[in-house]
């Protein structure tokens, strides 16, 4: 197979074609509608705080494209763009969002609703960023379907179809692109754009070539995370949030096993019957004998793999990347980001790692974003 693709690429350059033009067989963009527009005066009042670095106003746009679902199915997702008021080249934004589980499904970007989250895409908006916010499978036009959780390089691929989607619809109306692509999300976001820059550096050369990234607070050791779970003798706040990666991993690498194998009663009955009931916080009551120790004895080499998979600290990044993380986050540890930093400084990447001290999930939030602004400023 690698011989043969080899052969395609040699061919496909021989030719001047462009592999992935070559490949894609669609258009990306399915529509584009303009929501609302927001004088920079506007933006200034609404954010008092970030008023210094508000330029410009912009329009923010629900807009849908064509990607794959993890079955390998044609499916049409959703999410927000918002463009600045601005004849320049613009540098392009992904952020991608953090967890909201179906109940939150007004959250999501392309609702252009009030979540803090979506204020990010108004401030680099009005920074002078062209901001594209997916709402990733499950989420908006795709909310009957299953939201793949912690499978964040099939996230991703969601992700870059949508980029191509904006660059589409930039293609449509004059807008021109600087070049300077810039990447960053919080906590199950910050996994996702992790993945999608691995992906744009490794797999699609040449589409998006990444700047910079900024990410916040993000789970990049599945498998260490995973371990880190199912060992704890402590109860965890967020079991419902890794409850949810089990379950998600479950339906999506085909392992379908029932609920009563990894859940002891009454969760086993409840998660069936409502992914987000309320279950026991101690993974030693919570998942029953028989997983654990399946697990930790290595049979469990269809799910292990799938954590792997989704491991994203052991490869070196071509473009800078700043891990962000406070040092009290009790709903990601910050050996995730450790992880990743160490192990790609020690390959020679150019990353950074800023703790924030006292800070949890959530607190650190503030900090974040002024790192972000300082990062990418520099580089745009």
């Amino acid at each position: 197979m690698s011989v043969l693709l080899s052969m395609l690429a040699l061919a496909c350059r021989s030719a001047g074609i462009n592999i992935k033009e070559a490949s894609r067989e669609k258009n990306y963009l399915v529509s584009a509608e303009a929501k609302s527009t927001v004088s920079a005066e506007e933006l200034k009042q609404n954010y008092p705080l970030a008023a210094g670095f508000i330029k410009y106003g912009y329009t923010a746009y629900r807009i849908t494209y064509n990607t794959t679902n993890t079955d390998g199915s044609n499916i049409i997702a959703s999410g927000a763009l918002f463009v600045p008021e601005l004849k320049t080249p613009l540098p392009l934004l992904n952020y991608d969002h953090g967890t909201y589980f179906p109940s939150q499904e007004r959250n999501a970007p392309s609702y252009l609703s009030s979540g803090s989250e979506l204020g990010i895409g108004k401030l680099f908006s009005g920074a002078g960023y062209l901001v594209a916010m997916p709402d990733y499978i499950g989420y908006g036009s795709t909310k009957s379907k299953s939201h793949p959780y912690g499978a964040y390089h099939l996230i991703a691929t969601s992700v870059i179809d949508m980029l191509d989607a904006v660059k589409e619809f930039c293609d449509k109306n004059n807008i021109a692109l600087s070049g300077k692509n810039f990447f960053s999300g919080w906590s199950e976001g910050a996994a996702v754009a992790l993945a999608t820059v691995k992906s744009l550096e490794e797999d699609q050369q040449g589409e998006f070539t990444p700047t910079a990234t900024v990410l916040n607070a993000g789970p990049y050791y599945s498998s260490g995370f995973a371990n880190y779970v199912l060992d704890s003798s402590k109860s965890f706040t967020y079991m419902k949030s890794y409850v949810w990666v089990l379950r998600s991993y479950n339906k999506v690498y085909n392992i379908n096993k029932p609920t009563s194998y990894y859940f002891n009663e009454p969760a086993a009955t409840d998660l069936q019957n409502n992914p987000e009931a309320y279950i026991a916080q101690d993974p030693q009551k919570l998942f029953t004998e028989t997983f654990r120790q399946n697990y930790k004895s290595g049979k469990e080499t269809t799910l292990q793999n799938a954590m792997l998979e989704n491991d994203l600290w052991n490869w070196k990044p071509a473009s800078k990347i700043v891990f962000c993380h406070g040092d009290k986050d009790e709903y990601v540890p910050i050996f995730n980001s450790e992880k990743a930093y160490t192990t790609m400084k020690a390959k020679g990447a150019d990353v950074t790692l800023k703790i924030f001290k006292g800070q949890t999930h959530s607190s650190g939030v503030y900090a974040y974003v002024q790192q972000v602004f300082e990062t990418f400023e520099k580089a745009k």
